[in-house]
């Protein structure tokens, strides 16, 4: 059966949405609660804040288990035991965003403008800028007021358009540059990707420097070619110190300019 969501309408499909993330969250393992716990530095899930409650359920589904050999890239995630054994038969509608949730992704948005069809139009930053429809009132009322701007959050194409789970935490352009430098070199981008979560969650809820958080790979990685490269440490120090703001004129550059 094809739906049309334009006909059915999205407050419609909002709530539908919500109902199924529900029936979700429902069904989560205490293991998978406890993971959740860990890789978001939370020390008890009672008594905390509803955005706080949402991350933590976001990452109970999304986040990978430990796999036998104690690896948790080959580990499987929540959400793919869940969402295929909703009991959802009677409902078409809750079928067809079940059977969208496991393809769900975590990325950076850069919100651009108003949608004339409603939400807002983005480009997502990890996917070569493609542009998405996201449907988001809150997200529509904020770019008329405020102009662009970067959020980091998950999104599910439902066709013809993306929603959100609820979860937006706000970039900073250098925050979002830097999630975007820190995964580049990543051999399995979507490997990547499904993780994203687990560093922008707990630098959000425990004011870190994502900056750096989402740099460390390439400084790492930028070491390392500096270790094993041939370039002596007078040029590199040069050509990389030409890259940073700030950085003195060189002594011999002081002494020509003063001639």
């Amino acid at each position: 059966m094809v739906l049309d969501l334009q006909t059915i309408g999205y407050p419609a499909v909002r709530e539908a949405f919500n109902d199924v993330l529900q029936l979700c969250v429902e069904r989560l393992g205490k293991s998978e609660l406890k993971l959740a716990e860990e890789v978001l530095g939370l020390a008890e899930f009672a008594g905390i804040s509803a955005n706080v409650s949402e991350m933590l359920a976001d990452t109970a589904l999304y986040s990978r288990k430990p796999s036998s050999s104690g690896s948790r890239t080959a580990g499987r995630r929540a959400i793919d035991r869940i969402a295929p054994r909703l009991p959802l038969k009677r409902d078409p509608l809750g079928v067809h965003i079940a059977a969208r949730l496991p393809a769900a992704r975590f990325s950076v948005l850069l919100v651009e403008r108003v949608h004339e069809g409603g939400g807002v139009l983005a480009r997502d930053l990890l996917e070569d800028g493609a542009t998405v429809h996201v449907m988001d009132r809150a997200l529509a009322a904020q770019v008329a007021a405020l102009g662009g701007f970067q959020i980091a959050g998950r999104f599910v194409d439902l066709e013809p358009w993306y929603i959100g789970f609820g979860i937006v935490v706000p970039l900073r352009k250098s925050e979002a540059v830097a999630i975007r430098l820190g995964i580049v070199d990543e051999a399995d981008i979507t490997q990547a990707r499904v993780a994203l979560h687990e560093l922008v969650y707990p630098a959000h809820l425990h004011d870190l420097d994502l900056v750096m958080l989402a740099l460390e790979p390439a400084i790492t990685a930028l070491a390392h070619a500096i270790d094993t490269g041939d370039l002596g440490i007078d040029d590199l120090a040069t050509g990389l110190g030409a890259l940073l703001p700030g950085k003195p004129t060189s002594k011999r550059k002081r002494k020509a300019s003063a001639r």
